[in-house]
């Protein structure tokens, strides 16, 4: 794993594309002072944070992670981590469906569902290694749930971009990311657009996923079972690794399976 170096090489990757323009030119980790001032820039600029949201460095919360949030606002962040650097980056970028997520835990909770159960399992997993698959076309969703690796990566290649693509929102994803490898997997979330979705920018998709993710997640019939969530391997994405131009890559049927095995709780590393 990458040591905790600060560095920002990662942001070129289209992995990061959801959160790249709320980083800012810093020459070190971001103290507490940097994380204030990370939020302030994402508030200036009109990003629809939740109220009291407020990332505080070495705290011990009391209470059960997700209540301390949904309660104070406040989100323990750890110094010089990047998996709570990218905690950090995901609530800018998907601020309503990160604020759902975790009302999501908060109501269970609050049924009596402190210990983990599917629907909470489910949130946790999409939190940490969720990837939204916007698709213009149901037959491309059809073929990634279908695990159809090739008719969905070779022969559906120039569709890409056009009538189907992926934005992650997973902050484990983010930091796995830093050291890609061979098995590294995503869950995908199917989500049928518009054909004008594609016509906007980069912003534009990000904000419109993210009020339709909120408003689905705070329905508790969605998204009930991690098993909802499909494997996507990240590598087989065209344009997020180089080798995949070469057909044979999509051979290795380690990395790409022909079976539901993939699918389940467990992310393939």
């Amino acid at each position: 794993m990458t040591v905790n170096r600060w560095h920002t090489d990662y942001l070129s990757h289209p992995l990061y594309r959801p959160a790249r323009r709320f980083v800012p030119p810093l020459a070190d980790w971001p103290d507490q002072a940097g994380y204030d001032a990370l939020l302030d820039r994402a508030r200036a600029a009109s990003a629809p944070l939740p109220v009291g949201l407020r990332f505080v460095c070495e705290l011990e919360p009391d209470a059960y992670y997700e209540m301390h949030i949904g309660t104070t606002g406040e989100v323990p962040t750890r110094a010089r981590n990047w998996h709570d650097w990218f905690n950090a980056l995901a609530w800018l970028a998907w601020p309503r469906a990160k604020a759902a997520l975790n009302r999501r835990h908060v109501r269970a909770i609050a049924r009596g569902e402190a210990k983990r159960v599917p629907l909470r399992d489910a949130a946790t997993l999409f939190d940490e290694c969720g990837v939204i698959v916007a698709v213009a076309d149901p037959r491309l969703g059809q073929l990634l749930d279908d695990m159809r690796w090739r008719e969905l990566f070779i022969e559906s290649r120039d569709h890409w971009g056009r009538r189907i693509a992926a934005h992650t929102l997973g902050h484990a994803l983010m930091e796995t990311g830093l050291a890609p490898h061979l098995g590294w997997c995503g869950k995908a979330l199917i989500v049928e657009v518009g054909e004008d979705f594609f016509g906007l920018d980069g912003d534009g998709q990000t904000a419109l996923l993210d009020a339709e993710l909120a408003a689905r997640l705070d329905d508790d019939a969605f998204l009930t079972s991690p098993r909802a969530l499909c494997p996507l391997p990240l590598l087989g994405i065209p344009g997020w690794w180089p080798d995949n131009e070469d057909p044979a890559f999509y051979d290795n049927a380690d990395y790409f399976r022909p079976t539901r095995r993939a699918k389940s709780a467990t992310v393939t590393a």
